[in-house]
Protein backbone atom coordinates (compact mmCIF):
# COMPACT_ATOMS: atom_id res chain seq x y z
CA UNK A 1 0.00 0.00 0.00
CA UNK A 2 2.92 2.37 0.50
CA UNK A 3 3.21 3.25 -3.23
CA UNK A 4 -0.45 4.31 -3.19
CA UNK A 5 -0.23 6.38 0.01
CA UNK A 6 -1.40 9.98 0.01
CA UNK A 7 -1.78 12.63 2.74
CA UNK A 8 -5.28 13.82 1.89
CA UNK A 9 -8.62 12.15 1.28
CA UNK A 10 -9.44 11.28 -2.34
CA UNK A 11 -13.16 11.61 -1.53
CA UNK A 12 -15.16 14.58 -2.80
CA UNK A 13 -17.32 14.46 0.34
CA UNK A 14 -15.51 13.89 3.64
CA UNK A 15 -16.53 10.84 5.68
CA UNK A 16 -18.69 11.47 8.74
CA UNK A 17 -16.69 11.91 11.94
CA UNK A 18 -19.35 10.30 14.05
CA UNK A 19 -21.92 7.63 13.41
CA UNK A 20 -24.27 5.60 15.50
CA UNK A 21 -21.88 2.64 15.18
CA UNK A 22 -19.06 2.41 17.72
CA UNK A 23 -16.51 5.14 18.32
CA UNK A 24 -16.15 8.30 16.21
CA UNK A 25 -13.84 8.34 13.21
CA UNK A 26 -10.49 9.97 14.01
CA UNK A 27 -9.34 11.35 10.66
CA UNK A 28 -5.77 11.85 11.87
CA UNK A 29 -5.50 8.05 12.20
CA UNK A 30 -6.79 7.30 8.70
CA UNK A 31 -4.30 6.08 6.08
CA UNK A 32 -5.48 7.35 2.71
CA UNK A 33 -4.51 5.66 -0.56
CA UNK A 34 -5.00 6.49 -4.23
CA UNK A 35 -8.18 4.88 -5.56
CA UNK A 36 -7.03 2.34 -8.16
CA UNK A 37 -9.34 -0.67 -7.79
CA UNK A 38 -13.09 -0.75 -8.31
CA UNK A 39 -15.17 -3.24 -6.33
CA UNK A 40 -18.74 -4.16 -7.17
CA UNK A 41 -20.99 -4.56 -4.17
CA UNK A 42 -24.66 -5.14 -3.56
CA UNK A 43 -26.48 -3.52 -0.66
CA UNK A 44 -29.92 -3.27 0.86
CA UNK A 45 -30.16 0.52 1.18
CA UNK A 46 -28.41 3.80 1.96
CA UNK A 47 -29.00 5.12 5.48
CA UNK A 48 -29.91 8.73 6.30
CA UNK A 49 -26.26 9.34 7.29
CA UNK A 50 -24.94 8.04 3.92
CA UNK A 51 -23.83 4.60 5.03
CA UNK A 52 -24.61 1.36 3.19
CA UNK A 53 -26.66 -1.32 4.94
CA UNK A 54 -26.10 -5.06 4.47
CA UNK A 55 -23.31 -4.93 1.91
CA UNK A 56 -22.04 -7.94 -0.05
CA UNK A 57 -18.77 -7.96 -2.02
CA UNK A 58 -19.41 -9.21 -5.57
CA UNK A 59 -15.96 -8.82 -7.12
CA UNK A 60 -13.51 -6.48 -8.79
CA UNK A 61 -14.53 -4.46 -11.85
CA UNK A 62 -11.73 -4.23 -14.39
CA UNK A 63 -13.96 -2.56 -16.99
CA UNK A 64 -14.29 0.75 -15.13
CA UNK A 65 -11.48 3.11 -14.02
CA UNK A 66 -11.66 4.24 -10.39
CA UNK A 67 -11.82 7.93 -11.33
CA UNK A 68 -15.08 7.34 -13.27
CA UNK A 69 -17.00 5.70 -10.42
CA UNK A 70 -19.98 7.63 -9.06
CA UNK A 71 -22.68 6.78 -6.55
CA UNK A 72 -25.69 5.12 -8.16
CA UNK A 73 -28.91 6.92 -7.30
Amino acid sequence: MDPLARKTSPLSVPPPRSTRFGSPLVLSRVHWVEPKLVAEITYLTWTADNLLRHTVYVGLREDKPADQVRRDC
